[in-house]
């Protein structure tokens, strides 16, 4: 078996870029003491971090992150750190194609540069003139947020004097007894050059026309601007962090006869589309569900989290929306884990079941096969955390009234 050691990625970036290979120099692989186990340990090294001394002042900027969704805005915190404290000329975002609005319209990013890791643009020619690309606009620092053989070779044919690559640490940190959460760890990359984390709040933009849109969308539907809802996301990447349909269907019917002046919406994509017409086509007629699963496109959906009241959703992309947004969020956790990935705001609510042994397991896969963190999760548990973030938010509201301040998300 061929295996992929920092060695081989090396030699074959340096012959594919035509590269010196006295010129790519691998720092040692940095060791480091757990407090836990006082074991030395080596952290993996699959690209490497340049910088060096008596460097000019960082002025153009290229970030590399092609996907997931929620992985990209995850990386938002950091880079409008480097923007606000280093003050560069401009930031340019390399992302994946399909994940374009994730961050277009943000201020502090000059261009977004829409690439394919598969397909086309990876053919020899496309990858060639692509790097010629990069290299014209004479990037002073490029950060790799996503390492990979593809992203090593688009690192390095930046030809930026500073390189900085991201190596995820899962560790459990001994001052918080947690693991790291993603937006601190892609943050820590930059403390080499002197960028710290303030603010760990995500940044996506919401134009006017996509809340026009739904706005208009929801009015067809009857719930007028000033009709509460709640928004129920059925889907999720991986099975093994979805609930049940059915459960959806109890919840929902539930709330409503429990709460009915709150309008009930779902919400997906196109993979999700399935799953929520079953739960419309189940749920009692008196529900008033409205589906709007596979109706919206990116920046629609975060219109749509702008004027929801309470949105219930497991650990995927429209999460980190709604947490980029400040939408109130219920999310329903199993193998992912709320400290690595969950929402940063302390009001919202994450429904768990710590005592399985195996949650949070951070796994693709169920090792189990039945995923009982999921099929599990009581509709009761749901029910609660719902009620106590209306509570909450309700009670922010009523704080931001007695203020004089706008009543508003």
């Amino acid at each position: 078996m061929n295996v992929l050691t920092p060695e081989r990625v090396y030699d074959a970036t340096c012959d594919f870029l035509n590269i010196e290979r006295k010129r790519l120099r691998l720092p040692i692989a940095p060791i480091r003491q757990t407090q836990e186990t006082n074991a030395i340990q080596s952290k993996p090294l699959l690209v490497p971090s340049v910088m060096r001394s008596g460097e000019p002042q960082i002025r153009r900027v290229c970030v590399i992150r092609f996907g997931a969704m929620g992985d990209i805005l995850m990386t938002t915190p950091a880079i409008r750190a480097l923007h606000e404290q280093l003050q560069p000329e401009f930031i340019d975002y390399i992302v994946g194609r399909n994940n374009i609005d994730a961050i277009s319209g943000i201020p502090y990013l000059r261009r977004i540069i829409p690439y394919g890791p598969r397909g086309e643009d990876m053919r020899p020619h496309n990858l060639a003139s692509f790097l010629k690309s990069l290299r014209e606009e004479k990037y002073d620092l490029c950060i790799n947020f996503q390492p990979s053989l593809k992203t090593f070779i688009m690192l390095h044919g930046t030809g930026a004097a500073r390189r900085i690559t991201y190596n995820k640490d899962t560790s459990v940190q001994p001052e918080t007894g947690k693991v790291r959460h993603f937006i601190q760890d892609f943050a820590c990359e930059l403390r080499s050059i002197g960028v710290t984390l303030h603010d760990p709040t995500m940044n996506f933009f919401v134009p006017e026309e996509a809340r026009s849109t739904v706005s208009d969308l929801l009015a067809a539907e009857g719930i007028a601007p000033e009709t509460p809802f709640l928004a129920a996301n059925p889907g999720g990447t991986r099975i093994i962090n979805r609930w049940p349909p059915e459960r959806y269907v109890e919840f929902l019917d539930r709330i409503a006869q429990e709460m009915p002046n709150l309008r009930l919406v779902l919400t997906g994509g196109p993979d999700d589309k399935t799953r929520a017409d079953f739960i419309a086509a189940t749920v009692r007629p008196e529900t008033r569900l409205v589906n709007l699963a596979n109706r919206l496109k990116i920046k629609e959906m975060g219109a749509l989290l702008c004027f929801a009241k309470v949105f219930v959703t497991p650990d995927t992309g429209p999460m980190h929306i709604a947490s980029a947004l400040g939408t109130p969020m219920v999310v329903l956790s199993g193998a992912a884990d709320p400290n690595r990935s969950g929402p940063m705001s302390r009001r919202d609510l994450v429904v768990i079941n710590r005592e399985l042994p195996c949650v949070p397991c951070r796994e693709r896969y169920c090792k189990r096969g039945d995923i009982a963190c999921m099929t599990q999760m009581p509709v009761e548990w749901v029910m609660n955390a719902v009620r106590r973030r209306l509570i909450i938010e309700t009670t922010d509201e009523l704080q931001r009234n007695r203020h004089g301040e706008a009543l508003t998300h």
